[in-house]
Parts: structure tokens; sequence; C-alpha cells
């Protein structure tokens, strides 16, 4: 089978494959020892190598250097691409913190018609939760964290 790339598709499947391979990479060094993902990280890795090797065909030499004898992206395009992965890692990061503290204060606070709602609902959440959610997005757009504590419960003597 032969698949036919633009110089453009080429670039991007390089770099898609590297985000790939950093995702796996970073998921296979956090959990145990050959794990599926270390393994599939190291797949990936022989896919950009073999990808890499093709970089003379699609006229785009310019965009790797040699390194210990083996060919490699140049680092500002690493660097482009940890830059898109970070700003992911910051959605991604607000976005589960909303989420998750909404979900909590809004199981806290539902009411009965809300609990048949959501059992009608195979667990979807009522309207009101958007509402919980916003209130979370506006203070983490103005504060941040800064106002985020942790309280310790106290016993009731």
């Amino acid at each position: 089978m032969k698949i036919d790339l633009t110089k453009e598709q080429y670039i991007n499947l390089l770099e898609m494959n590297h985000i790939v391979d950093s995702v796996l990479g970073i998921l296979g060094d956090i959990m145990p020892e050959k794990t599926k993902y270390k393994r599939k990280s190291e797949e990936i890795t022989e896919l950009e190598d073999y990808f890499i090797s093709y970089v003379k065909d699609f006229g785009c030499e310019d965009m790797t250097e040699e390194f210990h004898g083996k060919t490699l992206l140049k680092d500002e395009i690493y660097e482009k691409l940890q830059e898109i992965m970070d700003e992911y890692d910051d959605y991604v990061f607000w976005n589960e913190l909303e989420v998750r503290m909404g979900k909590r204060d809004f199981e806290r606070t539902k009411t009965e018609d809300e609990e048949k709602y959501m059992k009608e609902k195979d667990g979807w959440y009522p309207e009101r939760i958007n509402e919980i959610y916003e209130k979370y997005r506006k203070e983490f757009e103005e504060h941040g964290v800064d106002r985020l504590e942790i309280k310790e419960k106290s016993e009731k003597t």
C-alpha cells in the first residue's frame, strides 16, 4: 500500500506523531514498568523515526538535525509542540477543576426533584449544573487558585 501525502500533511503527521508519543511516554513513565503505555510509546517512537526518514522526500530537511548519529526534529519544533501540549494541559486542568468542584457542589445541594430527574435521564445532570460550572469558571478566570483553600473539618463536641 502506498499513501500519498502533501508536504503539509507530512509535517502534520510528524507533529501529530510526536504529540501522541509525548502523551504515551508521560503515561508510561508514571505507570509501573512495562505497561501498555510504555510499550505503545516505544512503538510510536519507532514510527516517528520511520516518518523522519522521509524528510528529504518531502523537502523538510530544515526541520531536522543530527544528534548522536540519529536524525531528530529540531529543538524549535519540539518547543512549538510543547507549547501546544502546555496549552492543552492548562485547559484540562481548569476544566477538570471546574467540573469536579461543580459536581461536588451539585451533589451536596441537589433536590429530590433533581435526583429523580437524574435517575430518569441515566445520570445526566439537570441544567442547574451549568450555573455551578459558570460560578467556578468565573472564579478561576478572575482569581486562579488564589482563593482556593483546604478547610479542615472540626469535630463538634
